[in-house]
C-alpha cells in the first residue's frame, strides 16, 4: 500500500467516524431542540391563553351606574307616553276593563311569555326536519405527503417516491340524515310544546278574569265614593247655614252657647268625614291607575251614569240560585280545568317520549362528497346508508325513567280531581260570601231609608219650630254614617257578587247574564278561539 492510499484510508475512517458523531450529536441536538422547542410553544401557548382570560375578564366589567342611568331614562319615557294617554271622558265600567286588558304590565308580560312559547312550539316543530350539513375543507402543507415504508421480512426501511395527495387539498361534503327515532321524539316534543301554548293561554285568560274583578272593585269603590262625597258636601253646606245661625242667635244672646258648640262640632264632624273621602278618591284612583297600567298621575274621570243600583238590579236574589247548578257551571268553565286536562296529555307525551327512546335508533343518511385532487380517479362520488344503534346498558335506566313518568300521569289525575274538589268548595264559599253580603246590604239599606226619612221629618218639623237645630244636623250626621255604611255595603256584595262570577269561569262578557237562566251545562262558545285580547280598539292614545 502506497502512502497516498494510507492517507486517502486513514481520512476515510475519520470521515465515517465523524459523520457517525456528528449524526449522534445531530440527534441529540435536534432532541433537545425539540424539547426547547416545546418549551417555548407551552410558555406561549400560557401566555396567550393568559392574555385571553384577562380580556374576557375584562369584557365581564359593566358601569352598573351607566347602565341604570340608560335603563331609567328609557323607562321613564315610557312612563311619560303613559302620562299623556287619552282616553274617553268619563270612563264608564267596559271601558275601564277594555284599557286594564290593554295596557296592565303584568298581562303585557303574559302576552309576551305567550308569543315566547309560541316561538318555542314552532321551534319544537322544526326539530323534525332531517339533518342537512355542508362541509368544506381548504388546507396546504409544505411537502408532499410521502411515507417511509419498512419490509416486514428484512426489517429494512427506505424512503417512498410516489404520492396520491396534493399540498393543497379542497373537500366538500353534502350529507342529508334522517334519523326515524330523532323524528319520533321531535313530534312527541312538538306536541308538548302546543299543549303547554295553550295551558299558557288558559293561564292568561284566568288572569283576565280575576283583573276583571280587581278593576270593578276600584271602579264601583271610587264611582261611589264621588257620590258620597257630593252628599257630604250638600249636607256639611245645610249644616254650616244651622252654624251660622246658631252663632247669630248666641250673639243675640237668645241662644245657649253649649248648643251652638253642638251645632259647630258636627259641622267638624262632617268636614273630617269630607276630607277623608276626599283622600280616598285620590288612593283609590292611584291603585285604579296602576290597575289599568297608567301613570299614577294620568288624569281620567269616572262615569256616574253607570248606575250602581242599575248594576244591583241584575244581581239574582240569593235565596232563588241553586248552589249545585253553579258547581256545574264552574266545572264546565273554569279555565284551570282545561289547563289540567292538557297537563294530563303533555305527562302522557313525557312518558311516551321514554318509552320510544328505549328503541334502537335507525339513522338513514345519504350524502354527494367533493374532491379535488387530481390523483384521484373519481373525485365526486355518492353515498347512502343505514346505520342501527342502542345503549343496551342504557335501558334499565330508561325502563325506570318510563316508569317513574307513567306515575306522573297518575298523579296529574289525581291532582285535577282535587283541583275539581277544590273548584266545588270554593263556589259554595263564594256562594255562601255573596248571600251573607247581600242580606247586609239589604238591612244596611233600610236603615239608610230610614234615616233619610228620620231627616226629611225634622226638617218639617224644624220649620215648624218642633225640632231644634241641634236635633237636625244630628240627624244629618246619623244620615250620612248610614249612607256611608251602606254604601261600603254596597260595595261588598257587587265585589261578592263579581267574585262568584270569576268563581265560576266567566269572562266580564258574561257578568251581564242572569245568572239563574244560566244553561249550566253548556261549554264556552269561544273555547277554542277566546283570548285576552279585546277586538275593539285601543281606547288610550297619545294627545
Amino acid at each position: 500500500m502506497t502512502y497516498g492510499e494510507k492517507i486517502y484510508k486513514k481520512c476515510r475512517l475519520n470521515s465515517i467516524f465523524y459523520n457517525a458523531v456528528s449524526e449522534q450529536r445531530g440527534e441529540k441536538y435536534n432532541i433537545l431542540n425539540m424539547k426547547k422547542n416545546g418549551i417555548k410553544i407551552g410558555l406561549v401557548s400560557v401566555l396567550l391563553s393568559a392574555m385571553l382570560f384577562s380580556g374576557c375578564t375584562s369584557q365581564y366589567r359593566v358601569d352598573l351606574v351607566k347602565q341604570r342611568r340608560d335603563n331609567l331614562a328609557e323607562e321613564l319615557k315610557l312612563i311619560q307616553v303613559r302620562e299623556t294617554m287619552s282616553f274617553p271622558d268619563p270612563l264608564t265600567l267596559d271601558d275601564v276593563i277594555k284599557i286594564g286588558t290593554q295596557n296592565n304590565l303584568e298581562m303585557r308580560i303574559s302576552r309576551i311569555m305567550a308569543d315566547i312559547e309560541k316561538d318555542n312550539a314552532l321551534a319544537e316543530k322544526l326539530n323534525m326536519l332531517p339533518q342537512l350539513s355542508l362541509s368544506g375543507n381548504l388546507g396546504y402543507r409544505n411537502s408532499y405527503n410521502i411515507s417511509k415504508y419498512q419490509d416486514v421480512n428484512t426489517g429494512q426501511e427506505y424512503l417512498g417516491s410516489s404520492t396520491n395527495q396534493e399540498k393543497a387539498t379542497k373537500l366538500m361534503n353534502i350529507d342529508l340524515s334522517w334519523n326515524i327515532l330523532d323524528f319520533g321524539l321531535s313530534y312527541l316534543r312538538a306536541r308538548q310544546a302546543v299543549m303547554g301554548t295553550e295551558i299558557k293561554r288558559m293561564e292568561r285568560i284566568r288572569q283576565s278574569q280575576k283583573l276583571a274583578v280587581e278593576l270593578s272593585a276600584a271602579y264601583w269603590r271610587a264611582v261611589l265614593t264621588v257620590k258620597d262625597l257630593e252628599r257630604v258636601k250638600a249636607i256639611e253646606a245645610e249644616a254650616t247655614e244651622y252654624k251660622t245661625r246658631a252663632e247669630a242667635l248666641v250673639a243675640q244672646k237668645r241662644l245657649d252657647p253649649f248648643i251652638a258648640k253642638g251645632i259647630e262640632k258636627q259641622v267638624s264632624d262632617l268636614s273630617i268625614t269630607s276630607n277623608n273621602l276626599q283622600a280616598e278618591i285620590t288612593a283609590v284612583k292611584i291603585e285604579l291607575a296602576k290597575l289599568m297600567g297608567l301613570s299614577p298621575v294620568t288624569r281620567f274621570e269616572l262615569s256616574g251614569e253607570s248606575s250602581a243600583e242599575a248594576y244591583l238590579e241584575n244581581m239574582p236574589d240569593s235565596s232563588k240560585v241553586d248552589p249545585r247548578k253553579l258547581e256545574i257551571v264552574s266545572l264546565n268553565h273554569r279555565p284551570e280545568l282545561f289547563s289540567a286536562d292538557l297537563e294530563e296529555k303533555v305527562r302522557q307525551d313525557e312518558a311516551r317520549s321514554v318509552l320510544v327512546s328505549m328503541f334502537p335508533g335507525i339513522r338513514l343518511s345519504a350524502s354527494q362528497n367533493f374532491d379535488y385532487n387530481s390523483f384521484l380517479l373519481n373525485t365526486t362520488w355518492s353515498s347512502v346508508g343505514v346505520s342501527v344503534a342502542e345503549n343496551i346498558l342504557a335501558l334499565p335506566s330508561k325502563y325506570m325513567s318510563w316508569k317513574a313518568k307513567d306515575k306522573t300521569v297518575s298523579m296529574v289525575k289525581a291532582q285535577r280531581l282535587m283541583l275539581t274538589a277544590g273548584i266545588i268548595a270554593q263556589v259554595h264559599m263564594a256562594f255562601h260570601d255573596y248571600r251573607t253580603k247581600e242580606k247586609q246590604f239589604r238591612l244596611y239599606h233600610n236603615a239608610w231609608l230610614i234615616s233619610e226619612d228620620l231627616l226629611n221629618m225634622s226638617r218639617e218639623r224644624n220649620k215648624l219650630g218642633t225640632v231644634t237645630d241641634v236635633q237636625i244636623t244630628q240627624r244629618m250626621m246619623e244620615t250620612v254614617v248610614s249612607k256611608l255604611q251602606r254604601d261600603r255595603s254596597l260595595t261588598d256584595v257587587m265585589n261578592a257578587y263579581n267574585m262568584l262570577l270569576v268563581t265560576l269561569g266567566l269572562n266580564f262578557e258574561q257578568w251581564t247574564e242572569k245568572l239563574a237562566q244560566m244553561n249550566e251545562n253548556a261549554m264556552p262558545e269561544d273555547i277554542q278561539t277566546r283570548d285576552i285580547t279585546p277586538e275593539a280598539k285601543p281606547l288610550g292614545g297619545n294627545k
